[in-house]
């Protein structure tokens, strides 16, 4: 049996997520993303958080694979939803908030309405652990909806508004693998070899050419020296037309100055 590696502890969004891919893996759970992702070898895969609704994309899960050159296998998408809850009675009695770091994103609104002290964590569960550690007073902390909170002498639902809020997790391992599907999500990462003028302008001239309607673009530092950047995109394409998806690699390739390399063609989710 293969080996996941999951955003720990049990109990996270990440562990629910972990539920839903059809294969059955032994689950391995780490304390951050990096670790977690760092696991990854020919018997390890990763599932990581890599996009949300509100907070948009989580930037640590992007750039180790970018730079560590893994590939994206699956994808699953939760709703989240998440409630403040505390030992105090009152709301106006507590000073410091327990909150994952994305999931501060998703609730700032309601961080800032109360004028709450944020002190970040690396998952939602280890917000709720630090909590419950000696029942510390004057704290609180964001905690995902299906945690059990009946100890707690105030518990506040529907933090995020009338909102609906989505994460995406992916499946990424070493190697490159792409299901049968009618119909593929595809990652990509384009990097220029010199910068020059213009140089994104005629990139996205290519897949217009080719009538691709790109959902995603990111440029992202490429960490070896200030100001070059590469670029993150991604698009639908249907199994029909995935042919298509070399045609413009070579042009870009050959005509652009630039290296395109496939992160991943995955199944679509809705």
């Amino acid at each position: 049996m293969k080996k996941l590696a999951i955003l720990g502890p049990k109990g996270t969004y990440s562990d629910q997520a972990a539920s839903l891919l059809e294969e059955g893996y032994e689950k391995l759970y780490y304390p951050n993303i990096l670790k977690t992702l760092s696991m990854v070898d020919r018997e390890t895969l990763a599932l990581v958080p890599f996009e949300n609704t509100l907070d948009g994309f989580v930037m640590e899960s992007m750039d180790y694979i970018l730079k560590n050159k893994l590939r994206i296998v699956r994808q699953v998408k939760l709703d989240v939803d998440f409630y403040l809850v505390t030992y105090e009675k009152n709301l106006s009695d507590v000073n410091h908030l327990y909150v994952q770091f994305k999931a501060y994103g998703q609730c700032q609104d309601f961080i800032l309405q109360h004028q709450l002290n944020p002190v970040i964590t690396q998952s939602n569960i280890e917000s709720l652990h630090l909590l419950k550690a000696e029942s510390k007073r004057g704290f609180a902390a964001i905690v995902p909806s299906h945690v059990d909170t009946q100890e707690f002498s105030l518990v506040i639902k529907n933090i995020l508004g009338n909102v609906r809020d989505e994460t995406r997790f992916v499946l990424v391992q070493q190697q490159m693998e792409i299901m049968d599907a009618e119909e593929y999500h595809c990652s990509l990462v384009i990097s220029p070899y010199s910068d020059e003028p213009g140089k994104l302008f005629s990139i996205l001239k290519v897949f217009n050419d080719y009538q691709i309607n790109l959902n995603s673009i990111l440029s992202r530092p490429r960490k070896d020296k200030m100001g070059n950047y590469i670029f993150y995109l991604e698009f639908f394409i249907s199994k029909g037309n995935i042919e298509v998806i070399n045609e413009i690699k070579n042009r870009i390739e050959q005509q652009e100055s630039c290296h395109l390399e496939v992160l991943g063609l995955y199944n679509k989710v809705e």
